[in-house]
């Protein structure tokens, strides 16, 4: 299970920026500045046969053999947490979330099959142009398990024993009108990989949906 670099340069980009506009932005999303603990999502995302690598480095392979096909998320998010952290000068607040997700996963070559996963994860709002475009991006760590093992990770991994148990990876951008911030579009990726500790490899799909915070 690599480390994809992207989501990493992207937050540092952003702390830089905010630094040198010399000030941080401040997120109130909810009513007399209590934010919404609550959120709803719905995506739909597509087998890819890339690994997390090639996802980072912007190569997609969307699968159209019967070890493609789509996964249909669904998650309700609770806010755990939204601590304040000074760093550069400035003040942000991320939120530190606890996703629950049940996915349908509709595979090309067979029936339908369930995917429970359990997370925890980092949100950062905090971006310079959330006046013209709301913004957050999200990552995570937690568990994940399948009903079947995926058609992809036996292809990608035809020698190697494959485990029904993941580590689960969340990764989510988030981009929302300024005058309603609470309906969000959301592109994601959903990585599971054994972390050389169930199995080595896993699957990884890309993904478009709604959110919504409640």
């Amino acid at each position: 299970m690599k480390f994809p670099v992207l989501p990493l340069l992207a937050l540092l980009a952003a702390l830089l920026v905010s630094r040198s506009a010399k000030a941080a932005t401040v997120i109130d999303d909810g009513a007399a500045g209590c934010p919404s603990r609550w959120a709803f999502e719905y995506g739909v995302a597509f087998i890819t046969s890339n690994t997390i690598d090639d996802l980072a480095l912007g190569q997609i392979n969307i699968s159209d053999g019967d070890a493609g096909g789509q996964i249909h998320h669904f998650t309700a998010s609770y806010l755990l947490a939204e601590p304040e952290w000074r760093l550069l000068g400035g003040v942000f607040r991320p939120q530190i979330e606890a996703p629950l997700t049940v996915a349908v996963v509709d595979e090309n070559g067979r029936s339908p099959f369930l995917d429970y996963s359990a997370s925890f994860q980092v949100r950062w709002r905090d971006f310079p142009w959330n006046h013209v475009v709301r913004t957050s991006v999200a990552m995570g760590l937690g568990i994940s398990y399948s009903e079947k093992v995926y058609l992809m990770d036996i292809q990608r991994h035809p020698d190697r024993d494959r485990s029904h148990l993941k580590f689960n990876w969340p990764i989510q951008a988030t981009l929302a009108h300024p005058a309603h911030p609470r309906h969000q579009l959301m592109l994601f990726v959903a990585h599971q990989s054994g972390g050389r500790i169930f199995d080595r490899g896993g699957v990884n799909s890309l993904g478009l949906g709604y959110r919504l915070d409640y």
